[in-house]
């Protein structure tokens, strides 16, 4: 990843800027102030339907709205210490991306202004390193089924909508009558999945199914090597062609997770090796809330695969009903 402000040379005084995206249909501006500062810049039209009068305060980040003529409005992101400006970098990135498919820019602010709002909750808790491996392997499994199964099936716009578990669900999807809980495992271990609580495999729903993706480690030379930003990508690309909002929706649900787009994660690569699904019915290796005495307040066990196969169904013939 290039860092834009690299491309600007400071100013004597004032700001220097350059165009973050000449094909974008908003005037949004990578820029530097005469003290060196990265900045980012939106100026829209002062009759917006929302003018963005008091920013949200961004951890690490000055905000500034001002009056740039009668015509114009600006708002000015600061970045405060440079060594986190891959972390600004991803933030101005989402303001380009969810703006991209924007018809009118006096609708615009609306959208900057919610996604601001986003990062504030985001940024306050301070997440400004990346997920663990074992998290990156996890949401790499869920966005795997959402991307080769659901997308496929029920369009992009439904199936980030069946996406619930960085909500808290206590399963990662439901869709339609089923819910499905997705578990990633890496090839050359152990065949188990870990399940972190009782209700992970107690659904309310009349159908309840486990997936499982087998990954392998490979190097970013690999031409089959998934990682998370190329997975994300291709999904935005089709929420944007298809629904601004769904494409805003899935921003906010990977900021639940924790995550935000750094090249770190271009680190993490690795094949798809295999998929498996299991209806969780009568009989199937598990613990129940029921099953729980009281006084028991969480618990987290481990399932043996090799005793789900009786329960294996056929992927290609899954209809989630």
């Amino acid at each position: 990843m290039n860092n834009p402000w690299d491309q600007i040379t400071p100013p004597n005084k004032d700001v220097s800027a350059l165009r973050a995206n000449a094909e974008h249909p908003l005037d949004l501006f990578w820029a530097k102030d005469h003290l060196g500062r990265y900045l980012f810049v939106y100026e829209y039209p002062a009759n917006s339907e929302v003018i963005i009068k008091d920013p949200p305060d961004l951890f690490g980040i000055e905000t500034i709205s001002m009056s740039a003529n009668s015509e114009t409005s600006r708002l000015v992101l600061i970045l405060k210490e440079k060594a986190n400006w891959e972390l600004f970098f991803a933030l101005c990135n989402d303001l380009l991306t969810a703006t991209m498919p924007i018809h009118i820019p006096k609708t615009a602010s609306t959208i900057i202004l919610h996604r601001l709002k986003r990062w504030q909750d985001f940024l306050k808790k301070k997440r400004l390193d990346i997920l663990s491996e074992e998290k990156i392997k996890g949401l790499i499994g869920e966005l795997l089924f959402l991307s080769s199964h659901l997308i496929p099936k029920f369009g992009s716009t439904d199936a980030v909508r069946f996406w619930l578990g960085p909500e808290g669900a206590p399963q990662d999807f439901n869709v339609n009558r089923s819910a499905i809980e997705v578990k990633c495992q890496l090839g050359g271990t152990t065949p188990n999945v870990k399940i972190s609580s009782a209700d992970q495999l107690f659904a309310q729903l009349p159908k309840l199914f486990l997936f499982v993706v087998t990954l392998g480690k490979t190097t970013k030379g690999d031409k089959n090597a998934l990682n998370l930003p190329s997975i994300i990508a291709g999904i935005s690309e089709r929420l944007e062609q298809e629904s601004s909002s769904s494409l805003n929706h899935f921003q906010d649900q990977l900021m639940e997770v924790g995550y935000y787009y750094s090249e770190k994660y271009l680190e993490y690569n690795y094949l798809l090796l295999e998929e498996h699904a299991y209806e969780v019915s009568d009989g199937f290796p598990r613990i129940c809330p029921c099953d729980l005495k009281a006084g028991i307040l969480r618990l987290t066990y481990n399932i043996n695969l090799t005793d789900c196969s009786p329960y294996e169904i056929d992927i290609a013939n899954w209809d989630f009903n």
